[in-house]
Parts: C-alpha cells; sequence; structure tokens
C-alpha cells in the first residue's frame, strides 16, 4: 500500500490570509508573505499574470453550470515550494517555480495556480522576452481546461500550448519555437498511442533544445500538434471559428465517459475520423505542422 502522505497545501492553504487582487483574480498567501504583498512587492508580477489572464478572460468561454470561476494564485515560501506545490524533480532547478495545484476555494477553477514567493518578488518585466510570455499563458491556460478535463497529460498540455500559441496567435512570434518545429523529423513526433505510453516521469523528458521552455519538450510539441489538429478538424467540419471551435472540443471532453485509447477513439468519432488511424497515425499532427511552414515561409510572423 502507497504511503499515506499529510496534504500539506491544504494545511498551508486554511492557514492563509486571502488578498482580493481585482474582481477575476484572488491570492493566498501566508501571514508572513501577506506582509509583503500589502507592501506592494509582488505588484510586477501581480500586473504582469493579470494582463496574460485577461487574454484568456476575453475568449468568453463558458463553463458547466454556468460557472464563472476565480483564478486563484498561491503564493508559497521559496523555502517550501517543492513540498507544497509536490514540484516535480525533473523540472526543478532549485530556483523556485510555478504549476497548477488543487484549488481549496469553491469559486476558484478546480486548479489553482501555485507559486513561489522569490518568483513573484524578483520579478522585471523587461527581463522577460516571448518564450516566458508563452508559459505563462501555459501554465494560466491549464486553469481553464480543469472544469472540462483532468488527468489527461496527452490533451492537458496540447490544450496548455493551443491556447497561446493558435487561439491566441503566439505561434507567429515565438520565432525560435517555429523554427525548431519545421525542423523536426517526422519520426520525431509522437503519435497519441506513445504518448498515453509515456509516464509522468517520461513525458517532458526529451528535449529538442536544451535549457528552454516546456515547449521545446517532444512530448508537449506532439500533444501541442494533436490538440490543434482537433480544433482545426473542428472548424472544417462545422464551418466556425477557433474559439468557438476549442468551445465545442471542451463540451466534447466534458461529456465523454472514456479514459486512455477509448477518449481518442471518442474524439476520432466526433471528428468524423478513423479511430486506429488518430491514435496510431501522425496524418493530423502533420496536416498542422505543414500549416505552421507555410505561415513561416510566407512570412507570417
Amino acid at each position: 500500500m502507497e504511503e499515506f502522505k499529510k496534504d500539506k497545501l491544504r494545511e498551508y492553504i486554511y492557514n492563509s490570509e486571502l488578498r482580493v487582487y481585482n474582481e477575476n483574480i484572488k491570492v493566498r498567501l501566508s501571514p508572513e508573505l501577506a506582509v509583503k504583498y500589502d507592501k506592494g512587492l509582488y505588484d510586477n508580477y501581480l500586473k504582469y499574470t493579470s494582463e496574460c489572464y485577461e487574454l484568456l478572460l476575453n475568449l468568453n468561454l463558458k463553463y458547466p453550470s454556468n460557472a464563472k470561476p476565480i483564478y486563484y494564485l498561491y503564493i508559497v515560501p521559496f523555502d517550501q515550494y517543492v513540498e507544497l506545490l509536490r514540484f516535480p524533480d525533473k523540472f526543478n532547478n532549485g530556483t523556485g517555480g510555478g504549476k497548477p495545484v488543487k484549488c481549496y476555494d469553491l469559486d476558484g477553477f478546480t486548479d489553482a495556480f501555485g507559486i513561489s514567493d522569490n518568483l513573484c518578488e524578483n520579478f522585471i518585466k523587461e527581463e522577460k522576452g516571448i518564450a516566458y510570455y508563452e508559459n505563462e499563458i501555459h501554465e494560466l491556460s491549464h486553469l481553464l481546461h480543469t472544469n472540462f478535463f483532468i488527468n489527461n497529460k496527452i490533451l492537458e498540455e496540447g490544450f496548455a500550448e493551443t491556447i497561446p500559441l493558435y487561439i491566441l496567435d503566439l505561434q507567429k512570434q515565438f520565432t525560435s519555437h517555429t523554427e525548431a518545429l519545421i525542423k523536426l523529423d517526422e519520426k520525431q513526433i509522437l503519435t497519441a498511442k506513445e504518448l498515453l505510453e509515456e509516464d509522468n516521469y517520461t513525458f517532458g523528458i526529451t528535449e529538442i533544445l536544451p535549457n528552454k521552455t516546456c515547449s521545446f519538450k517532444l512530448s508537449y510539441i506532439s500533444s501541442y500538434l494533436f490538440v490543434r489538429g482537433c480544433i482545426k478538424r473542428i472548424e472544417e467540419k462545422y464551418k466556425i471559428n477557433k474559439v468557438d471551435s476549442l468551445q465545442k472540443f471542451l463540451e466534447m471532453l466534458y461529456s465523454s465517459n472514456y479514459i486512455n485509447a477509448w477518449l481518442i477513439f471518442d474524439i476520432a468519432d466526433f471528428l468524423g475520423l478513423d479511430r486506429n488511424q488518430l491514435l496510431t497515425g501522425k496524418e493530423l499532427q502533420l496536416s498542422v505542422l505543414e500549416d505552421i511552414k507555410n505561415e513561416y515561409n510566407k512570412g507570417e510572423r
């Protein structure tokens, strides 16, 4: 039997103080960190993440039960971020971090965003480029899907990449990422079946370029191409725009009774595609890669 582990983040949140940043964002943090919040030491980061979140709000997605979830930011002490956020060893360089975590506030999304206080306190917008900007929106995008589906890494990471890169058009600005994509060998792209076979540790291990954000990890790229391909297929099938296609895709996932390979079959039926081809083939992903190459070659960047 697996060893019982106390939920230390829950205890931290239960003993935290609440700060309302604006009507859409609330912050929880320890009394010690609340002193720093009140002094304005986190203002630069809060302004930045608020601007990123505003882009997601403007998509006007409709949530189950007509919910209007709040974005909760859980700020934790730097010396406890690994423990409280259960930060994965494979992504931890010892300098702090942030990731989606369970939200313990009933008016929030299913997940909140947890972050170490040093990243908030030392934040300088002028030092951040397109990769950081895309990654910030990526992490916030995870919050959006948690009210529709969770615990499905092949779709979660692809969804979180599709929002900034495709729905918000950052692919055209993220030149280093685009150039890395168009240099990919077809053999490097993972099928849906291969992505499902990766466990939580191997997912996100193989990088196409070193020391980059998760956008340059092969599993994240493959997941992105898959999810973007699904949304493109919905656009074509129903003759609707990409935001409406995103909404329809989320609703389909929310209503599905399946997981793993059967979920891929369910998606295939919804898209009108061959089940085994969507599971083991790459045609959908390669069509998206061709779109990206064409946009790049036309100078749409």
